[in-house]
């Protein structure tokens, strides 16, 4: 089993922190495929939270971010915050023993990027930064393209 799931289920269990532009499109994204589940959602709208919750009825709905961390269900967190909050918040995930996907950019100095990287080896937890693009098919046509010269 895929240590990143969860013991009771072969499910990975998510937390969705900001819901924005891109967290719903994670939220949508994650509840599609049959080995995740998003669990609890957190933002300051409320109204944001009253769509997502019409939108995704089983999915809780918080504004209190800690909630997400501190829920021992949740494997891993989307990170879809202001940028200014991405260092803070993604620290706070990894501490909490959380996998983490930040939407671009991860940091906004090197210094911090690596201070991220570091604990997450350190906490044997997956960082990710989310490229919009990256698994596109179109995106993979073209490298393919470049490597054939």
């Amino acid at each position: 089993m895929n240590r990143s799931l969860s013991q009771s289920e072969n499910i990975l269990k998510i937390g969705v922190i900001g819901c924005g532009y891109w967290g719903p499109n994670h939220i949508r994204n994650f509840e599609t495929l049959p080995e995740s589940r998003v669990l609890q959602v957190a933002d300051l709208d409320p109204k944001r939270l009253s769509h997502i919750q019409v939108l995704f009825p089983r999915v809780t709905c918080t504004q209190r971010y800690k909630d997400v961390l501190e829920n021992p269900e949740i494997d891993a967190v989307v990170l879809a915050t202001p940028v200014s909050t991405h260092f803070d918040m993604a620290r706070e995930s990894l501490l909490a023993g959380k996998h983490i996907l930040v939407e671009k950019p991860i940091a906004t100095s090197s210094r911090e990027v690596t201070e991220l990287t570091e604990l997450a080896r350190e906490k044997q937890k997956i960082l990710m930064v989310g490229h919009t693009f990256l698994y596109h098919s179109a995106v993979r046509a073209i490298r393919e393209i470049i490597q054939e010269g």
